[in-house]
């Protein structure tokens, strides 16, 4: 009897071990099972990322080729010819009630209104192929949408020369396709904003390259020419910025009503009377002025000494000219070279509309000054290209934007001056008032290259 229990029991135990093998079998095959699909789902991810980065790289590189061709191949300009007919106030820019585009995607119309863009842009961006071999391809389309466009008149850096032309900001959008372009293993999209700008030449009130020195009582401050004349209590602003490359000093009592920056290696000195209303700086590195391009005075251009008489003359070339007492010297609109420039104590520089003077060797404008009529420092903007120090004085009309690189400026007396001023240096005596116009902001503009401002990418 003992025999037989224990026989049974050992036929049991038998059974359970078959059904914990069998069980512990199903489990493993089951973790193997999910292994291999984790694995294999992890392949997909791993192989679907790489395949969008690709088709982001593809995609970007459209972004960089889009940049490269409005620097080089393209004029905002020239380019729209129908810029005309943009409407400015939707954003972006409509021409016929439809978005001013550049199109090299399938599906899209182009309707910018100049053909040669149009074509010159389809050619470079109508899915090109980067391919690295036979097995590693890539293919971008890019779309371009005018989203802002201002009119603006800018000056050469190397000729002086004024030319129109405008402010333009684009969204570029460039699709990258990895593999295939019909059926892509990858698909990446960026959006860029692009946009030109300009620098204004004159955006400070006052720049002293190598130096400034503010004496005696004065004031720096700006107004808004679209508001009106300056005005003391409605139309005074505190962008009246003061820069230069190495030091600023003041002393007496100075009023800035603006930021005030000195160069890398220079510094700010000021005594207890001294206010400046925005934040004092250390430029990192010195700003670039151009020089102004060379000219010549021929031989035999006339020489003018208006005395107790108004001379009025036109554009051209003139050798010196000395503006005497109770002289009065007018200047028709337009863009004249002059040897030498002064005027006697009673003496005055009048302008009827948009005048440019270039003068070669001497710049003194200390007595009467300057009468523009106008009350706008862009009609008269002077470039003096010698080294003798230039000497101006204020006044009721003194509008000017002067621009003399290489010369020491005075500005003297006490009365006001309105506009911007640059020189080597640049000194103020008596208790003179500058007011900044921000009219100057818009004129003599440095026409800057297209660069990206944002982006933003999705992948697919």
């Amino acid at each position: 009897m003992k025999r037989t229990k224990k026989i049974h029991r050992q036929k049991n135990e038998q059974g359970f071990a078959l059904v914990t093998t069998l069980l512990f079998l199903t489990v493993m095959g089951l973790l193997s099972t999910t292994l291999v699909f984790t694995v294999q789902n992890e392949m997909q991810s791993s192989a679907s990322y790489k395949y969008s980065q690709q088709a982001f790289y593809v995609a970007d590189a459209g972004v960089q080729k889009a940049v490269y061709w409005y620097r080089n191949s393209y004029d905002p300009l020239t380019a729209a010819t129908g810029a005309g007919s943009y409407d400015t106030t939707e954003y972006p820019v409509e021409i016929n009630s439809m978005p001013v585009m550049l199109a090299g995607q399938a599906g899209s119309t182009s309707t910018f209104p100049d053909t040669s863009s149009i074509a010159s842009f389809f050619n470079e961006f109508n899915n090109k192929t980067l391919a690295a071999n036979q097995k590693n391809t890539g293919t971008y389309a890019v779309n371009a949408t005018l989203l802002k466009y201002e009119s603006a008149s800018f000056i050469d850096p190397n000729t002086f020369v004024q030319y129109q032309s405008a402010v333009e900001r684009w969204r570029i959008d460039s699709i990258g396709y990895w593999g295939n372009a019909n059926n892509p293993i990858g698909v990446s999209r960026i959006e860029a904003v692009i946009e030109n700008s300009g620098n204004a030449l004159f955006d400070r009130a006052l720049w002293g390259i190598d130096g400034v020195d503010l004496g005696g009582t004065v004031r720096v401050d700006s107004y808004d020419p679209e508001i009106g004349h300056y005005d003391p209590i409605t139309n005074a602003g505190s962008e009246g910025h003061v820069g230069s490359n190495a030091s600023v000093s003041a002393v007496g009592t100075v009023d800035i009503m603006g930021d005030l920056a000195y160069g890398p290696t220079g510094s700010f000195s000021g005594g207890p009377n001294i206010t400046v209303a925005g934040d004092i700086l250390q430029l990192p590195q010195e700003r670039i002025f151009p020089p102004i391009p060379n000219f010549t005075i021929p031989a035999g251009s006339p020489d003018l000494k208006p005395k107790n008489t108004t001379i009025t003359i036109n554009p051209g070339t003139y050798g010196t000219i000395d503006i005497m007492n109770n002289g009065i010297l007018e200047l028709n609109p337009g863009v004249y070279y002059i040897d030498s420039l002064q005027q006697a104590a009673l003496g005055a520089l009048k302008i009827s509309g948009d005048t440019t003077i270039y003068v070669k060797s001497g710049l003194d404008l200390s007595g009467q000054g300057v009468i523009n009529p106008m009350g706008d420092p862009t009609e008269l903007t002077i470039y003096y290209d010698g080294v003798s120090e230039a000497k101006f004085t204020g006044g009721s009309s003194a509008y000017m934007e002067v621009y003399a690189p290489e010369a020491p400026v005075t500005l003297t007396g006490n009365a006001d001056f309105f506009g911007s001023f640059i020189g080597k240096t640049l000194e103020l005596t008596g208790t003179p008032e500058v007011h900044f116009s921000l009219g100057c902001l818009d004129d003599n503009l440095m026409e800057q290259p297209f660069r990206i401002l944002s982006w933003s990418q999705k992948s697919f």
